[in-house]
């Protein structure tokens, strides 16, 4: 006991020591108190600025484009600010690992796995055979076009059926369920009725955009103290998210394990079927291969946090931007009505037919911010950043929102300009300092699928519907809601039917 004892007064005292002996060429930041770190700092700003992106950006103005934070027990945080700094180490495989953190290993079972949190040849294999097999099955190709165009309308007709009676609603329900389908289709071979979806289905969704809401990227209270899990584990949230990650877990094992029972060999359709059959395969060549079912369960998890909440959040962040400015809905109604019509349904075939709704998408997506930051990044190595030292197993944070919102660059970054992505001769005219997916290796995968649902969806709707505020409405603010995943504001929206 006293020997448990001294230990544990020597590793705090070394804390203290560490905390306050900051490492020659460690990045600037604020100084922080022993053991805390800068955890106080960060609330103090996050109270004031009600994001954690804008606490970034305030101490990227502050100490430059790399800052160095110390938050309770975990690795030092580096947030890096600006499109230079942030080019270069999305562009260095050294700095291609995923944190270590206890919220990061716990939602994944305890030890690396799926594709979001893992690295190296893990991460590797498993980043090959996801997209080689989901490219297999459409993902991302045009031959996905009519499945889109289906959900599309799907929503479309449900929008149009409930705004019959200009009823005020919160469209964001509907979308998400809309968004998923053609995912779903190719990852469980199933396609669901848009409205129709299994009520199981349903609350996987609710609890997984209850979990990227109610959680930040930088992991929180769990990863800077993550014994207090023992003595206030409802305080701390941990008995919260352990459930809500169970109840995830236990969804894509039932369906995995219906597809095992079922499986027909030779006969892959889908994506959860492809990878019980390469198990299969793999244990023929290695005892030791990352291919196995509790692998599935977390490859999975991971496709489904990313296929539910970045792009509905983005549909929700266009569709309130566009009821506040009337002027530019109604500029690409005329544009939609000019180039496709009333009756013909919109398809990826007029992308480079309608350069003001691509206009648009663009500057909600750098307004928006709803990845302001990518995932975490790690050190895999003793390195250096712009002359600071990062060591191994350092928390990377790259500040993309630094980019989107750069004044230098864009000079009137806060106000809602599309035109500023149209050239002189009408044409959409992309920006390199538009970097919402990411760069480098870890760029988000499913950047094409992303940008062609909301290109549909979001032609679709304005094609049939007309979005405004009710009359008397209170000021928005349109920044939305922070959590892991910028949600767009809570906002009642009057649907009219265009004709």
């Amino acid at each position: 006991m006293w020997l448990g004892i001294l230990c544990l007064v020597a590793v705090i005292i070394l804390k203290i020591f560490f905390d306050y002996r900051r490492p020659f060429k460690f990045p600037p930041g604020p100084r922080g108190f022993p053991i805390l770190g800068n955890i106080l700092d960060i609330a103090k700003l996050v109270k004031e600025t009600k994001f954690y992106s804008n606490v970034w950006c305030l101490l990227a103005e502050k100490y430059g484009s790399v800052v160095g934070l110390r938050l309770g027990f975990d690795q030092p945080l580096i947030i890096v600010s600006g499109k230079a700094a942030i080019t270069e180490m999305l562009n260095r495989p050294e700095f291609d690992g995923r944190p270590n953190g206890f919220l990061f290993k716990f939602r994944c079972g305890g030890t690396p796995q799926g594709l979001l949190f893992t690295d190296a040849d893990v991460w590797n294999n498993q980043r090959r055979f996801a997209l080689r097999t989901l490219r297999q099955f459409g993902f991302g190709k045009y031959s996905m076009d009519h499945i889109l165009q289906q959900d599309a309308i799907s929503l479309t007709n449900i929008v149009t059926k409930l705004s019959k009676d200009e009823s005020i609603m919160n469209l964001h329900s509907f979308i998400s369920a809309a968004v998923f389908s053609h995912l779903w289709y190719i990852l469980e071979g199933t396609k669901y009725d848009v409205g129709a979806e299994s009520s199981e289905l349903k609350e996987v969704i609710h609890v997984i955009k209850n979990i990227l809401g109610s959680t930040q990227v930088s992991g929180g209270i769990l990863n800077y103290f993550p014994f207090l899990r023992y003595f206030f584990p409802g305080l701390t949230g941990f008995t919260l998210f352990k459930n809500q990650q169970t109840q995830v877990n236990n969804f894509v094992t039932d369906i995995i394990s219906k597809h095992k029972n079922n499986k027909i060999i030779g006969e892959s359709t889908n994506f959860i079927d492809s990878y019980l059959e390469e198990i299969e395969v793999q244990k023929t060549k290695s005892p030791f291969s990352s291919f196995n079912e509790r692998q599935l369960i977390y490859v999975l998890k991971d496709l489904f946090i990313a296929g539910v909440d970045t792009t509905d959040n983005t549909l929700g962040f266009i569709i309130v931007y566009l009821a506040v400015h009337q002027d530019v809905q109604n500029k690409l109604y005329h544009e939609i009505d000019k180039i496709i019509g009333k009756d013909i349904c919109p398809s990826l075939s007029d992308k480079n037919r309608l350069p003001y709704l691509n206009a648009i998408l663009t500057e909600v997506m750098r307004l928006a911010n709803i990845t302001a930051t990518t995932l975490p990044h790690r050190a895999i190595t003793d390195s250096n950043l712009l002359g600071f030292e990062i060591k191994k197993d350092y928390t990377l944070l790259p500040n993309l929102k630094s980019v989107h919102m750069d004044k230098e660059h864009w000079g009137d970054p806060e106000v809602f300009r599309p035109e500023r992505f149209i050239d002189e001769n009408g044409q959409f005219v992309d920006d390199s300092w538009m970097i919402p997916f990411g760069l480098g290796r870890r760029k988000c995968l499913g950047e094409t699928v992303a940008r062609n649902t909301i290109f549909i969806f979001t032609a679709c709707l304005i094609q049939k519907l007309h979005f405004m505020l009710p009359e008397k409405y209170p000021k928005l603010c349109l920044q939305g809601v922070d959590g892991f995943i910028t949600a767009p504001p809570e906002v009642d929206i009057m649907v009219v039917q265009r004709h």
